[in-house]
């Protein structure tokens, strides 16, 4: 079985990186991880505390809402980007066991003569919407407000942002290092209609989204819309689908645009009570993002993670693949596959997490186990579409 690297050659061809190898290379981050996100000393110089200051967005995902904008006039397509925002932040935070004193600002850049103030004002709404579902579920976060800049000459349609930060005690951090051979991945589905949300989630979250956008989506929209494409990009990797985003799929029980634009789900208030009920179990927490399956890797110190009974590919991922031609070892180290939060932990309360789940309407299994590995971590998918270690 050969080893297959976490880079995406599709993901590349197309000018993004799913693994960022480059980025966390400049940055210092070039080995395992302690912290799903990086706290930092407490500004107010409590040694007992940390602070987070995180920032992160909707990313290319916004391209999708501005085409179903363009497509059927309805600026209410850019509302959910509010939620992807806040969430990729959010779910980081919150893996690291961040869930206290939340502050929320967000940033805003448009080209104005393509984005009406209509739509602006859908993010808003997006924005004090999902803040009042979190609260409901015991999340509490406090917007300060933001920036909303009109860049046309850097800005092709519009980028949705977000800084969140937190204050927890240090005793509440969730160290990765606690990762022990023996543990069991418990996955958590990012499918079906969990109980704080309105309607079935694709599973697409707000990441590989440049490349699922442009292996489905009709080069007639990349000509009817060119603002929405990179034009240095080849016409043969770019917008080379067969679908409108307008157009109703079957298998996905949606439209093929508002499966891309699909919300992403927040697991935040299913980790708060796994951290209420089970902290002393949980030896890592980890946000399927960037790195899809991979992501894992990053986290932990000497271990080997066997992943071997994974949640059925949705339809979505599957049409990802089959009209990208991707080949299956790219689509776990880009996409979630199907769950976007893990959790490893001690066997005897695998069960105790999987039905905290069930409460949130959040299917979750066992999907892997933990073994120890005698060089740098590694990552093993035995999946129906094969088997690939990397």
């Amino acid at each position: 079985m050969s080893k297959h690297s976490t880079e995406s050659s599709a993901y590349a061809a197309l000018g993004a990186s799913s693994a960022k190898g480059g980025v966390l290379a400049a940055v210092g981050e070039t080995g395992p991880a302690r912290y799903f996100a990086s706290p930092v000393d407490d500004p107010a110089g409590d040694p007992n505390y940390a602070f987070f200051l995180h920032a992160d967005g909707a990313g290319t995902k916004s391209i999708v809402a501005y085409l179903l904008y363009r497509e059927t006039g309805d600026p209410s397509w850019f509302r959910s980007l509010a939620t992807d925002s806040l969430v990729m932040n959010l779910d980081d935070i919150a893996c690291a066991g961040g869930l206290d004193g939340l502050i929320l600002s967000n940033t805003i850049g448009r080209n104005r003569s393509l984005i009406p103030d209509e739509a602006i004002a859908e993010i808003i709404k997006g924005y004090k919407q999902c803040i009042g579902t979190l609260e409901r579920e015991g999340i509490i976060i406090r917007m300060s407000g933001g920036e909303t800049a009109d860049v046309g000459d850097l800005c092709r349609t519009i980028l949705v942002d977000s800084t969140l930060c937190a204050r927890i005690p240090r005793s509440d951090l969730v160290d990765t290092t606690n990762v022990t051979p023996g543990d069991v991945i418990v996955g958590f589905s990012n499918t079906g209609t969990a109980r704080f949300e309105q309607a079935p989630n694709s599973s697409m979250g707000s990441n590989g989204l440049t490349l699922a956008r442009n292996v489905l989506l009709s080069r007639s929209l990349a000509s009817k819309y060119p603002e929405s494409c990179d034009p240095n990009l080849s016409t043969e990797v770019a917008y080379r689908g067969p679908f409108n985003v307008t157009d109703y799929h079957e298998s996905l029980g949606m439209s093929v645009g508002e499966a891309l634009l699909s919300p992403t789900r927040t697991y935040a208030p299913l980790i708060k009570t796994l951290l209420k009920d089970l902290r002393q179990h949980i030896h890592a927490l980890i946000h399927c993002t960037g790195g899809g399956q991979v992501k894992i890797k990053r986290f932990g110190r000497g271990v080997a993670y066997h992943k071997d009974n994974l949640f059925p590919t949705p339809p979505l991922f599957s049409l990802i693949q089959k009209h990208g031609k991707v080949p299956w070892n790219e689509m776990y180290s880009v996409f979630n596959m199907g769950h976007r939060l893990e959790a490893c932990v001690p066997a005897e309360v695998a069960n105790d997490a999987i039905s905290c789940a069930k409460e949130f309407g959040i299917a979750a299994q066992v999907i892997g186990r933990v073994t120890s590995s005698e060089g740098d971590n590694s990552v093993t998918i035995k999946s129906p579409h094969g088997i690939f270690s990397y």
